[in-house]
């Protein structure tokens, strides 16, 4: 999967001009199910698949809600949609720029230099600055005037087995309250942490790592078991005291893990 900036991706005289494409919006922090059952249709399609995500979450950078950590690192986002078989990833620089386009003008940069066969959102999908936004309803009706080729597809929100909608607001609250198996039903894995180039240091068997130096949310304070990735090797996982240990259980192969080091 190629990665890109959204200004190379609409640029004049593009690579992509004359490719059919099938494009998704979003932020997607977690890449939860409710996020795979709007990149599965994109992906399904046959068109040439692209993704379109953000370099930090637009509501949070604006004031609109509360500045939090990431469910993922944009690394990790990148390495599962480049598994899920994307042809592209477009990132959007979240600049002041950006921030004050309206909906229609985002359209027309959009439509301008590409040839977008269909685009595909989730029914919460909102596009452009708040005062001159539109909400998915009304996306075909605005993009008409600049393609007559596109077309919208909405995708309903996905439920768990409560009939509870699966969110990335959501999860975050239940990361925060340390109920990962949860947290594991609604992504359909196991919670990653991308500590690969963290500061850390080691006491006896166990790695230390300061909760401030991670990229991502943590759960609370409590123990957790996880497996880390590179060894499949099951770890006992405890959060304390603003403070990640990690301990490799000896001999151990992890299944059925909730967290999970890479």
């Amino acid at each position: 999967m190629e990665t890109i900036l959204l200004e190379d991706f609409i640029k004049d005289n593009n690579k992509y001009s004359h490719i059919n494409i099938a494009l998704c919006i979003g932020v997607f922090d977690g890449l939860h199910l409710g996020h795979q059952e709007i990149l599965n249709k994109v992906l399904d399609s046959q068109l040439y698949s692209v993704v379109m995500t953000f370099n930090t979450n637009p509501k949070m950078a604006s004031g609109r809600k509360q500045k939090e950590k990431p469910l993922l690192t944009s690394n990790l986002k990148t390495r599962l949609l480049d598994k899920m078989g994307f042809d592209l990833q477009v990132i959007i620089d979240f600049s002041e720029k950006i921030s004050k386009l309206s909906a229609d003008e985002f359209l027309y940069l959009l439509c301008k230099n590409l040839t977008i066969n269909k685009l595909i959102v989730g029914e919460d999908f909102q596009l452009g600055n708040p005062k001159a936004s539109i909400k998915a309803c009304k996306l075909q009706e605005h993009l008409s005037s600049y393609s007559k080729e596109t077309k919208v597809v909405i995708t309903k929100a996905i439920t768990d087995q409560a009939d509870r909608v699966i969110s990335s607001s959501r999860i975050r609250q239940l990361v925060k309250k340390g109920k990962m198996d949860v947290v594991h039903d609604l992504l359909g894995r196991e919670y990653l942490l991308d500590l690969g180039l963290t500061p850390s240091q080691f006491s006896g068997s166990s790695m230390l790592i300061k909760a401030e130096d991670v990229k991502q949310l943590l759960p609370c304070n409590g123990k957790f078991t996880g497996l880390w990735v590179l060894e499949n090797l099951k770890t006992s996982i405890e959060v304390k005291n603003n403070v990640l240990y990690i301990t490799p259980y000896p001999n151990s192969s992890a299944q059925n893990m909730t967290l999970a080091i890479c």
